[in-house]
């Protein structure tokens, strides 16, 4: 027998009784579907965890910290080392103190950063009033964030920019302070992370020539573990933004199996009634069995038969299961979002499928069904054609 005869016939027997092959479907797609609804939240989640921690420009960036070796500082000698590293692009050193600040009636406490201006594109700062650009690298000026000046009540950047602050640098010790007069040339609207950038060379003077640390530009994310391997190699400790994305992914790696281990229950529910339904027609067409076999046909045409029946209800079951997880949770992200709008809140993504995704759960459900078909159609394959011709 032909592979299309099998197949018109299988399709012709689950049209015969549609309402049961309805029923056996529909728990394939209830399976299914909670598999591909709770995963794709998963892979949503993660998604959003991860872009809330890094873009793609954070995750080519390595921060290189002071060394706990005698005799390995994080100076100007290290940093023209790490140039000559291959896969580093740009270096920027940074000088990190404890300040607080000051105008004639207010005071508050921010972190001073001595940078150089490369520094702000290297990590994206937004400076959204004034300019980012100092007028010189011996500059007493200062970019500052929102947070930093809320204290001083100069959250109005038209009032602040200009104004001139009575800046402590306060050593780690905590045993020395540097006053400094610092002019606001930019302000950033980061309303919850305090910080204040100034040229490195106006804090340089306070730290003999070393860094805080040192951030590195990768050419590419693919070269972040071995051009790791050789600065850490040189003695420094190093760490990365790719070090929380990898742990988030880990996480919700775990999350996404417990999640699709409720949709897998459900699948296999499924499969059992695929077995009965299949039992049951074995039952009911004992008779037509016989006949089968009586004009020519193999054991192996009537297994393919039954089985092909089985595959038939796992593909359908499979695609519409997809097709309902997929609509289930785009709606529930456009109710989601039309609440969050609503209040004054971001839209977010809270459901993600990637293709390659829908397309094993499909082949997974083909899979699991036309497994649960095969013990019906080798019995069915077995039935002695005298015998099936008796059955009534």
């Amino acid at each position: 027998m032909k592979i299309i005869d099998i197949l018109r016939l299988s399709f012709g027997n689950l049209r015969r009784n549609m309402l049961r092959t309805i029923l056996t479907v529909s728990g394939v797609v209830v399976g299914i579907g909670a598999i591909v609804f709770l995963v794709s939240l998963g892979f949503g989640l993660q998604e959003l965890a991860v872009s809330k921690v890094a873009n793609l420009d954070a995750l080519t960036l390595l921060t290189i910290n002071p060394s706990q070796k005698e005799n390995t500082l994080l100076n100007a000698e290290a940093v023209n080392k790490f140039k000559t590293v291959d896969g580093i692009k740009d270096v920027s050193p940074v000088i990190s103190y404890s300040a607080s600040i000051a105008t004639d009636s207010d005071y508050g406490d921010t972190i001073a950063y001595g940078v150089i201006p490369k520094y702000f594109s290297l990590e994206d700062i937004s400076v959204d009033y004034g300019s980012r650009t100092f007028s010189g690298d011996n500059a007493n000026e200062v970019v500052i964030s929102i947070a930093s000046l809320k204290a001083l009540k100069l959250t109005d950047p038209a009032k602040a920019l200009g104004k001139e602050l009575t800046t402590k640098i306060v050593s780690v010790d905590k045993k020395e302070e540097k006053t400094l007069k610092l002019k606001i040339i930019g302000i950033s609207k980061d309303t919850e992370t305090k910080f204040a950038y100034t040229p490195i060379q106006v804090l340089d003077q306070f730290k003999d020539g070393t860094y805080s640390k040192v951030k590195a530009k990768i050419s590419a994310r693919e070269k972040m573990p071995e051009i790791r391997k050789a600065v850490e190699s040189m003695g420094y400790p190093t760490n990365s933004v790719t070090d929380t994305v990898d742990q988030i992914n880990q996480v919700f790696n775990i999350v996404k199996i417990v999640l699709g281990g409720f949709g897998f229950i459900a699948l296999m529910v499924a499969a059992i009634g695929i077995f009965n339904t299949l039992t049951i027609a074995l039952l009911e067409r004992t008779h037509e069995i016989g006949v089968m076999k009586a004009i020519g046909g193999r054991n192996s045409d009537v297994a393919l038969v039954f089985t092909a029946e089985a595959s038939m209800i796992g593909l359908f079951g499979g695609l519409l299961g997809v097709s309902t997880g997929w609509i289930l949770g785009k709606g529930i992200n456009l109710l989601v979002n039309f609440v969050a709008v609503s209040l004054d809140g971001p839209a977010t993504v809270l459901f993600s499928t990637p293709l390659w995704f829908a397309g094993i759960v499909v082949a997974f459900a083909f899979t699991v069904s036309t497994v649960a078909g095969i013990l019906p159609a080798m019995r069915a394959a077995k039935l002695d054609p005298l015998e099936a011709l008796r059955y009534e």
